[in-house]
């Protein structure tokens, strides 16, 4: 069974105090269209989304700099534990409208996987295939 662990890209998150143009820079230097953002213990508290972005400069104009994190993301996100299956995180994707799942272990962040891995993984299974278990 193929599981997050897998599959994730590194570590890619903002603290809380991060400007809304580094979000986005860092967003888009990851390729995802989601980030978590995370306390100074690198526990999830938030995940900003495109969406967010896009939300944000439609009512605040140009004025994206004086934006936190903070203040563009969702609270209470979704994760999944880095041995979650790829089934589960599809599922979860899929249950709560997400593109991005932030993997943890006990509580800290690990990756992220977006949808981008996990349909990789269906298209592509047999580069998957020294990861089953």
């Amino acid at each position: 069974m193929i599981r997050a662990k897998y599959i994730m890209c590194k570590r890619t998150a903002v603290l809380k105090n991060t400007t809304g143009r580094e979000v986005v820079y860092k967003m888009m230097a990851s390729g995802c269209p989601g980030i978590p953002v995370v306390n100074e213990q690198a526990e999830v508290i938030g995940m900003v989304s495109m969406c967010d972005i896009l939300k944000a400069a439609k009512e605040k104009g140009a004025a994206i700099d004086t934006i936190t994190a903070e203040q563009l993301m969702s609270t209470n996100p979704i994760t999944a534990d880095r041995d979650a299956s790829l089934d589960d995180l599809a599922k979860m994707m899929v249950d709560n409208n997400y593109s991005v799942i932030p993997i943890v272990k006990g509580k800290k962040l690990v990756g992220i996987v977006s949808a981008r891995e996990i349909v990789d993984t269906y298209v592509e299974p047999h580069l998957y295939s020294t990861f089953e278990e």
